[in-house]
């Protein structure tokens, strides 16, 4: 049985990932153009969004998901 707190690290983590990679892609000049554009902000937001899901599913516990 999965607990909202695995979940919340689970989703954390993801979310983490997400901005992180967002953010490296720029940061390597990965790509055609410089700096940022609409799908990675879109792909940075949906990354701290789920952040802050997942920090919301972690404080609540250890009940189930």
């Amino acid at each position: 049985m999965v607990t909202k707190r695995q979940l919340g690290i689970f989703l954390a983590l993801v979310g983490l990932t997400a901005a992180v990679g967002t953010v490296a892609v720029d940061w390597i000049g990965a790509g055609k153009w410089s700096g940022f554009g609409p799908l990675q902000w879109i792909g940075l937001s949906a990354g701290l969004a789920l952040v802050g899901i997942g920090t919301v599913l972690f404080r609540i516990g250890d009940r189930p998901a």
